[in-house]
This record gives C-alpha cells, sequence and structure tokens, in this order.
C-alpha cells in the first residue's frame, strides 16, 4: 500500500475515495455543542460524525496506542480510575496541586505530528507509517491543527503530547522522594516531607517549555492538617479515601426524596450510588441495608418506581 489512506480504506472496508473526502473536510464532520462545568462557565465539545469517529478509532488503535505514555499518567488508561490515582498519594503529608490551563485546546497537531516521527521505525515495523501519515493523522484527529474535547482520538494524543512534561516532573520527583502524577490535565506531587515553594516555579517552567501553560487560579499546596482532595476524592485524617461527609450526605437526600417524595431522576441517583460502591463500597453496603427495611428489600427497584404507598410518614420517620 502507498498511503496510510489506502491502509485505512482497506482496513475498514472502504472506498479510498470516500476516505480522502471525509479527510479532506474533515472539518465539517463536527457537531458543537455546550456542557456547563462544575465551577461555572460552559465547555465546548465537538462530536465526531460517525463517518470521521471511524477513522478516528483506526488511528487510536493502529498508531496511537504504540506510542509511549507516562506511568504517571493516570487517565484515559485501562484498570486506572480517580480512586486509584487519589489511593496513590494517601499516605502523603504534604501535597502540591497545580492544572494545565485549557488543556486540550493548548495541544497542536505538530506536538503530535513531532513525535509520530520520532517514533516513525516503530510505526514502520508495524505496517503502518507512510509518507503522508502526518498531514492524514493531523486531518482525522485535529480540528483547526487543535485538539478539540469529546472526539475518541483525544484522550490518547493528550497523554502522549504530555510525556515529555511528565518525564521531566517524575524525573525531579524520584530525586527528591517525591510522588509525581497526572490525571488529565491535574498535577500532583506528594511527600511526607515538606515541598518547598520553589517547587511551583519549577512546574510551572517545565509545562511552558512543553508548550503548557499553569493555571493560577488552581494552584494550592496543602498538608495533613488541611482538608485534602484529589482528583474529586477526600483524604481523610486516617488517609483514607472517600467521597466526602457533603457527597455522602447529598446521596442520602437524594434517595429520601425519591422514595418518599418522588422527586429526582432515578438514573442520577443510582449513578451515585454505583460512585459510592466504587469508592467506599462498606458505605454503599450500609446504605442499600438501611433504604432496603422501606422497600421490601429492593432498594434499586424502589429508586427506580419512585414512592411506595407502603411508605407512610410513620414508616420514614428514620428514612434519612
Amino acid at each position: 500500500m502507498s498511503s496510510i489512506i489506502d491502509r485505512i480504506a482497506h482496513d475498514l472496508s472502504l472506498d479510498q475515495s470516500y476516505v480522502s473526502s471525509i479527510i479532506r473536510g474533515s472539518n465539517f464532520y463536527y457537531k458543537k455543542f455546550e456542557i456547563p462545568k462544575r465551577n461555572g462557565g460552559t465547555r465546548l465539545i465537538y462530536q465526531a460524525s460517525p463517518e470521521l469517529k471511524s477513522l478516528q478509532y483506526w488511528v487510536r488503535e493502529n498508531i496511537l496506542r504504540y506510542l509511549p505514555v507516562s506511568a504517571a499518567s493516570f487517565a484515559y488508561k485501562s484498570g486506572d480510575s480517580i480512586k486509584k490515582h487519589a489511593a496513590f498519594h494517601q499516605n502523603a503529608h504534604f501535597i502540591f496541586h497545580t492544572d494545565i490551563e485549557s488543556y486540550f485546546p493548548s495541544i497542536y497537531s505538530k506536538m503530535l505530528t513531532d513525535i509520530l516521527v520520532k517514533n516513525s521505525d516503530e510505526l514502520n515495523r508495524r505496517g503502518v507509517w507512510f509518507d503522508d501519515s502526518c498531514a492524514t493523522i493531523s486531518k482525522i484527529c485535529f480540528l483547526n491543527n487543535r485538539l478539540s474535547i469529546g472526539t475518541v482520538s483525544s484522550p490518547i494524543i493528550s497523554n502522549i503530547v504530555a510525556y515529555d512534561f511528565d518525564e521531566c516532573i517524575s524525573s525531579y520527583c524520584e530525586q527528591n522522594g517525591y510522588k509525581y502524577s497526572r490525571y488529565a490535565d491535574d498535577i500532583y506531587i506528594s511527600s511526607n516531607t515538606y515541598i518547598p515553594g520553589d517547587t511551583k516555579n519549577l512546574v510551572k517552567d517545565c509545562l511552558f517549555s512543553h508548550g503548557f501553560r499553569m493555571n493560577e487560579s488552581k494552584t494550592w499546596f496543602r498538608s495533613s492538617k488541611s482538608r485534602r482532595k484529589i482528583t474529586g476524592l477526600v483524604i481523610t485524617d486516617t488517609g483514607r479515601v472517600s467521597v466526602g461527609t457533603e457527597t455522602r450526605r447529598k446521596i442520602k437526600h437524594m434517595i429520601y426524596n425519591r422514595l418518599v417524595n418522588g422527586d429526582g431522576e432515578p438514573d442520577k441517583i443510582l449513578g451515585y450510588l454505583a460512585y459510592l460502591k466504587d469508592i467506599e463500597p462498606q458505605v454503599y453496603n450500609r446504605y442499600i441495608i438501611k433504604y432496603s427495611a422501606y422497600c421490601d428489600g429492593d432498594i434499586i427497584n424502589a429508586i427506580r418506581r419512585g414512592p411506595q404507598k407502603t411508605l407512610l410518614k410513620e414508616d420514614h420517620s428514620g428514612i434519612e
């Protein structure tokens, strides 16, 4: 085969001219919409059409998966989770956190193509390196030469492009006895000894040298004397990973309102319960036992159905 387009067309059993037309007009194969951010504002999402998405899947599975990703990266990798990530730092007394500003949109196609060229021998050995590989992959995976949020190939690309930065900070942390991790755009450094303030400047400079910027408003130092949160999870005083008191209280309130008043969305409530089960299975089990007593032993279906006739006022005085 003379080009990567030929290889894609062959593997997907598509006509070569059809694949070429999708790639040429790739910028027009997106649907744009907004979703609210947790802390206010909105985030732009670009959803690729099924035609373009199939090409992005092919690139991800046949090329991107063979490029290096740092062991310090905990997001977008099979077997990793926010719980595993938080547990990595749970016994530390001191934590430094910062955030990569506009992480995905700050990644340009050239940042990936430079890495592709660097790994061209390995890709050639696998039979997926051609003269048109860089230009074609850029068109398939980037929108106007920038990485967009919402496509199937963007998460792994973000990890690939951050590899050199991850290794830079990992090396610094190993030399100083610290632990380093990155979960998407969230950066954490932890230690049982004091982390000096100049660590912030080192991370900031390293980010800048690799094409990124530090989000100053989301940068902080914490000790075990203060409340510590890692990727949304709370590290308790005893070093346990928890969803936190506020979230547990919220889940209990949602269940109560659903069973007694019929308020709330069943799928949302069940989603929160699944989240609790993953992070704190013992707490989840306590809730299931407690609330099942008011639902003939089947809390899950009771949440789906809504308020029960048997839940009279005198019956549910202790449900919350």
